[in-house]
């Protein structure tokens, strides 16, 4: 699931294929021909790649939508044609043609043929949040603590109303166990939170259990960190990362903690205006 917050991303012909969709997902999702992504992506040239990942890659091109304008997008290509693969991509497609959010990346078709199965999203121009901590490019402005505590809240959000909200009627629809996969994305969402903090990547939790979260907090957030902020937002990602599913918190409650996070930061901020803040905890993600 795409997600976005200020402005980054925590992807005019109808396909020859046969109708493989409810009548409404026709209607709500434009369906892009394998020619025109083909040329949109100049025949999926490596040039155009902007992210990967386990089964998909992404390329940057320009379609026109709508029969008006021509817009850059994102065009997630999914690889492998397993029976996994093929559910994941139409249950990507119903769940997101059915909801609009503006913490959720809109879904402007996707293309189905043969063996091509891709989802055609709007595109993100300042990139993806991963790509602004890590970026090496001096001329991008820092992400502050705050700016990062604001687009994990806004990412909270954005999943909070995929679980819950008015149209959380569609994840039971699509979902083998709802209950279970609302928990893997509170336990992915807690990794986030410590990419948002930290200096390095962390991407297996189990290397990280040796070293206290401290020691590897972006040098760029070293002192600018209130102990009160950093207590509860530790405190939530230690929770969201719990080995037993059942005792991760919801989404709703970890949208409450981070804002509970942010307003304790400017609390501190006003009364504090001239030092740097010293955090003495070390927290180890067992």
């Amino acid at each position: 699931m795409l997600i976005k917050y200020l402005g980054f991303c925590w992807s005019k012909h109808a396909s020859s294929c046969h109708r493989q969709y409810p009548t409404v997902i026709e209607e709500l999702c434009h369906q892009f021909s394998l020619a025109d992504i083909k040329e949109s992506t100049k025949k999926f040239d490596e040039d155009q790649i902007i992210g990967t990942g386990d089964i998909y890659i992404v390329y940057k091109g320009f379609l026109q939508h709508n029969g008006v304008t021509e817009d850059t997008v994102a065009m997630k290509r999914i690889c492998g044609n397993t029976k996994k693969t093929l559910k994941q991509f139409k249950n990507e497609i119903e769940l997101l043609c059915q909801l609009r959010h503006p913490n959720l990346i809109t879904l402007l078709g996707f293309c189905d043929h043969k063996d091509e199965k891709i989802v055609v999203y709007e595109y993100m121009a300042n990139g993806s949040l991963h790509d602004r901590l890590y970026c090496s490019d001096v001329k991008k402005e820092l992400l502050t603590w705050k700016h990062r505590l604001n687009i994990s809240i806004g990412a909270a959000h954005g999943l909070h109303y995929i679980h819950t909200g008015t149209y959380g009627y569609v994840a039971p629809e699509i979902s083998e166990n709802k209950t279970l996969t609302e928990k893997c994305d509170v336990y992915s969402f807690g990794v986030v939170l410590l990419e948002v903090v930290c200096k390095d990547k962390l991407k297996n939790v189990d290397k990280r259990q040796k070293h206290p979260v401290e020691e590897n907090i972006d040098p760029n957030l070293k002192g600018k960190i209130a102990p009160e902020c950093w207590e509860v937002f530790i405190d939530i990602t230690e929770r969201c990362l719990k080995f037993d599913p059942d005792e991760r918190p919801a989404m709703g409650e970890v949208e409450v903690q981070l804002e509970l996070a942010l307003s304790l930061q400017e609390e501190a901020d006003m009364r504090n205006s001239c030092d740097d803040y010293t955090l003495l905890s070390m927290t180890i993600i067992n």
